[in-house]
């Protein structure tokens, strides 16, 4: 079987436990590689995961000539620079989320992707888990009636002190880390882009950046409510309220292998998946088929225009423009 060679780009805690392992498990990828600034840990991930190679620097990774594609697992702040250099390294990409810091930003990903004719890809990895797939198929078949409203929250306490989601010149902050996740939701459920935003957030006045914001996304076809927080109790739920009927997602974005929705009332259970194996195997495809991912750059750069009307909305404490 032909297998897509994946280097990861960072060593990230978060990596470690779960997407890393993700990757290790996806048919159709190989992962060979693992990069960080500094070779110890490098080395450390390596040997943790049995890996053939460590390199002492992002750089070095993007030099490999066996790796064909990179996923991207730095701090915020740097996604955007690195994504770019490896696409401009010929190397096909799945970035983190955010997929940069702006809308600029983003849109300059998206030209090195199509100067470099490679593919590029925010890691949302929730849109290929069942469960979203069963509720976005109870909205096309017309289950609930046309969307009116969806409504998603993901907050959880997060510890104060040295940690990147505080430090604002990495693009730290709920929205970038959590709140992401409710706007690209409301994009997919109503299969359009918001029009405008309306905002309020509070800023923590020790690190400078947000730490609760609650939002209102404005649509041609209705409202998206979603907030999130650094300093609220673990939820992570998703309800699209439709003319007839609800779909409820309890565990919207970290999912149990095993999910349960509740659509128009009736509770089903999912088959067991992985969603980031998912997103992986699907991208991993589209490479080697030589076809188009089902998200791409342009989805990437839409989505980082939501994300800054909201955080513009914040700061001006107005309705700002998508």
């Amino acid at each position: 079987m032909q297998r897509l060679i994946w280097g990861v780009l960072g060593c990230a805690s978060f990596a470690r436990r779960r997407t890393i392992p993700a990757l290790l498990r996806t048919p159709s990828a190989r992962l060979t590689a693992v990069a960080s600034r500094s070779a110890e840990r490098a080395e450390a991930f390596r040997a943790e995961f049995e890996l053939p190679r460590a390199h002492s620097s992002y750089e070095a990774l993007l030099a490999d000539p066996e790796v064909g594609a990179v996923y991207v697992v730095l701090p915020n702040g740097l996604h955007a620079e690195w994504t770019a250099r490896a696409l401009e390294a010929g190397k096909h990409v799945v970035c983190e989320k955010p997929f940069a810091t702006d809308a600029d930003e983003a849109r300059r990903v998206a030209a090195a992707a199509s100067r470099a004719g490679r593919h590029v890809m925010e890691a949302f990895m929730w849109r290929f888990h069942p469960q979203h797939l069963r509720a976005r198929a109870a909205i096309d078949t017309g289950a609930v009636g046309r969307v009116q409203l969806v409504r998603g929250a993901f907050s959880f306490p997060l510890e104060r002190g040295a940690n990147v989601r505080w430090r604002p010149d990495l693009a730290g902050g709920s929205l970038m880390d959590l709140g992401c996740y409710p706007i690209s939701a409301a994009r997919f459920y109503f299969g359009a882009e918001p029009l405008r935003a309306r905002a309020w957030g509070d800023v923590d006045a020790e690190y400078g950046v947000d730490r609760r914001i609650a939002a209102v996304l404005e649509f041609a076809g209705g409202r998206a409510l979603l907030d999130c927080a650094f300093d609220l109790p673990f939820r992570s739920d998703l309800e699209v309220v439709g003319e007839r009927g609800t779909v409820a997602l309890p565990r919207a974005w970290q999912p149990p292998e095993e999910a349960e929705i509740v659509v128009a009332g009736q509770a089903e259970r999912l088959p067991a998946a992985n969603h980031y194996v998912e997103m992986f195997e699907h991208f991993s495809r589209a490479v080697l088929d030589g076809t188009a991912p089902r998200y791409g750059p342009a989805d990437a750069v839409a989505q980082m225009r939501a994300v800054e009307a909201v955080l513009r909305s914040v700061h001006s404490g107005a309705s700002e423009p998508v």
